[in-house]
């Protein structure tokens, strides 16, 4: 695995980082510590040598950051490579996107505050989930690493590609966790083990152990909020659908309504867009 773990240099982003790297380990995998710097709007033209300044502060700062990762995981033998990249940060995503050795995943933390719209609206994380293409792995500030058992997997019922849920499942092999598939249904229908919805995921999920949870409810953050304490699951997973429109986006999707409310890390999975 190829792991992206942009930062900010933020208490919040080295959680994160140190949350991917207990996650994952350091056999076979690459973990690339992205910093991106911006130059300034106004005044280009005379700030000329601003950009080679601002670098050279970017890559000193990376350096601090990865000494600091490292003193939280004495022994570490994980791969760090240190990226200092000019740009906003959903842009120089999708540049190494496109790059030979692609991330499989984007690592970022979150400050897990209350209120969707102040939090989710104008957040790097967010913006990373709705543009970038890429899954993401949001970590909350507050979230501390231990290995997940339970990962709920929300099922809207749409069709996914294998291909969507492939980071998932290697967390699931990694870890041995259970899947539990939650699938939210209309409070006039009535689920009995004769005729259950189908699972959009069954296929998928035909290799390794999962149950099946139906509820009911118009607050999907408070019913997933419930499952999570319920089953004391320590991951959320989730297919972020591209729609093409803001207010769904922002309102509808659970993805993105979602990447700043749970308390526990949520793995975001990106379905392609279908032409």
């Amino acid at each position: 695995m190829h792991i992206l773990i942009p930062t900010d240099l933020s208490p919040n982003a080295l959680n994160a980082a140190l949350y991917a790297l207990e996650l994952y380990g350091a056999e076979g995998n690459t973990f690339t510590l992205l910093h991106c710097y911006a130059m300034p709007r106004h005044g280009e033209s005379i700030l000329w040598n601003i950009d080679d300044l601002m670098r050279k502060n970017s890559q000193e700062d990376l350096s601090k950051f990865a000494t600091s990762l490292r003193a939280k995981l004495p022994g570490m033998q994980h791969q760090l490579e240190l990226k200092s990249d000019r740009g906003y940060l959903r842009e120089v995503i999708k540049v190494h996107r496109n790059r030979p050795n692609a991330p499989d995943l984007v690592v970022m933390g979150t400050q897990g505050a209350t209120g969707i719209e102040h939090v989710l609206m104008g957040t790097n994380t967010a913006d990373v989930i709705k543009h970038a293409g890429i899954s993401v792995l949001a970590v909350p500030a507050q979230a501390t690493f231990t290995t997940p058992k339970r990962i709920i997997l929300t099922d809207d019922g749409d069709p996914v590609e294998p291909a969507v849920m492939s980071t998932l499942l290697d967390i699931v092999q990694r870890t041995g966790a259970m899947v539990v598939v939650l699938r939210m249904i209309n409070e006039d229908v009535h689920v009995g083990p004769e005729e259950p919805p189908v699972c959009s995921f069954e296929a998928v999920l035909s290799a390794v152990s999962h149950s099946h949870v139906y509820m009911s409810g118009e607050d999907l953050a408070g019913v997933l909020g419930d499952q999570i304490r319920r089953s004391d699951a320590e991951l959320l997973a989730v297919v972020h659908r591209q729609r093409g429109w803001v207010q769904q986006l922002f309102h509808r999707s659970t993805a993105t309504r979602l990447a700043m409310h749970t308390h526990v890390p949520m793995l975001v999975l990106q379905q392609p867009v279908v032409q």
